[in-house]
């Protein structure tokens, strides 16, 4: 850590920072505390354990806990349904200054801050165009990195979409670009819409119960993770509490020493506190889970508007659309395909049943046109 903050002192932006980390096989910080043996959230990084990004060192240079510093209440979650952390103003912190044995003195910290805040971010070139309506919305198929909106160099008309860990552009680990095109995902959703919309209007009462069973299937598949993340917590809580128990007899006895009792006392401390506030959120998760009805209503006023609207927009993609995944391209020339999975909101993945095999065209721009066959489309 301290060699990321010296560098930053020494001027080097987080780009520079994170490509001289992985030259020099730095293990990346999940990767790190796992070779320890520390087990941060108790999964495998899936990650190259050496490859670093530039928002991983940007987080680290602005880590006040680094410090010695506790910080709770950083994000909060608006409810169950929307598993999105926001950021919370720091007025609402909650700060414990020189808790822990800092690693980085306070001064250098404070350094490094005014540092970066006077390096601002250069703003999008104009000539490249607005962001795209579905920014946030498009994740790679296969190692589930978001994907990267870009704009053609050569053609400031082609707007695309590449996996942002992806081997080629940016050092990461998945081997395939999974480029598509915007306007030809756009195509796309809209053909998938109106099949939405062609099943409402042909029978709305088998529509609903459709919905209605997988809205179910996912409030069950919800209930059940957070009633095993509630179980993790009131285990975990209770081990530590044993713990601090332990710890303090050892203190007494003379087992562990005051200084080694007080660090570790203070971690027990943060550690209780957090699963404290985890455990009284999950609880309320569940009850409010149980209280909640099916929200199958809320898309299908979603499609209807989708009906009388001639484009598609932001809002309306967010109130419709989870996500979507894209993989990667399948074949060459007129015989290139690529699957495209939609999940959407309060629902998941719909599978429409098919009477007879599909195939719709539409004109992305002149002279090139999408052919969507069900899941595929070839461009």
């Amino acid at each position: 850590m301290k060699s990321i903050f010296k560098m930053c002192l020494d001027g080097k932006g987080n780009e520079t920072i994170a490509r001289e980390l992985q030259e020099n096989e730095v293990l990346i910080p999940m990767a790190y505390w796992q070779s320890k043996g520390l087990n941060r959230g108790g999964k495998k990084t899936q990650t190259n354990p050496y490859k670093w990004c530039k928002t991983t060192v940007q987080k680290i240079l602005s880590q006040q806990e680094y410090c010695g510093d506790i910080i709770n209440l950083k994000t909060y979650s608006k409810s169950f349904k929307n598993k999105t952390r926001y950021e919370n103003p720091k007025e609402n912190w909650a700060v414990f200054k020189n808790v822990n044995e800092p690693i980085i003195d306070r001064e250098t910290f404070e350094t490094v801050q005014k540092f970066i805040s006077k390096t601002k971010r250069r703003a999008p070139k104009k000539e490249n165009g607005e962001r795209s309506i579905f920014n946030g919305l498009i994740y790679c198929g296969d190692c589930h990195s978001k994907m990267r909106y870009h704009t053609s160099t050569s053609n400031k008309e082609i707007h695309y979409f590449t996996c942002s860990d992806n081997k080629v552009d940016y050092r990461g680990k998945c081997l395939g670009r999974h480029y598509v095109r915007a306007d030809a995902l756009e195509e796309v959703v809209k053909l998938e819409l109106r099949r939405l919309v062609e099943m409402l209007e042909i029978d709305e009462s088998y529509f609903a119960q459709l919905l209605l069973r997988k809205n179910d299937e996912e409030r069950e598949k919800d209930k059940k993770f957070l009633e095993s993340e509630l179980q993790k917590a009131i285990t975990r809580s209770n081990t530590v509490s044993q713990l601090y128990e332990k710890l303090y007899e050892d203190n007494v006895i003379g087992k562990v020493s005051d200084e080694w009792f007080v660090e570790l006392s203070h971690k027990y401390e943060k550690e209780r506190i957090d699963l404290k506030a985890k455990i009284a959120d999950t609880r309320y998760k569940i009850e409010e889970l149980k209280n909640t009805n099916s929200e199958y209503g809320k898309f299908i006023s979603a499609i209807r508007r989708f009906m009388q609207m001639d484009n598609l927009t932001s809002p309306l993609l967010r109130e419709l659309i989870d996500h979507i995944d894209i993989f990667e391209t399948e074949g060459t020339g007129k015989s290139r395909t690529q699957r495209i999975v939609i999940y959407y909101r309060f629902i998941g993945y719909i599978e429409l049943p098919n009477t007879a095999k599909q195939t719709h065209i539409a004109d992305t721009r002149k002279g090139v046109a999408v052919e969507y066959i069900t899941e595929q489309f070839t461009a």
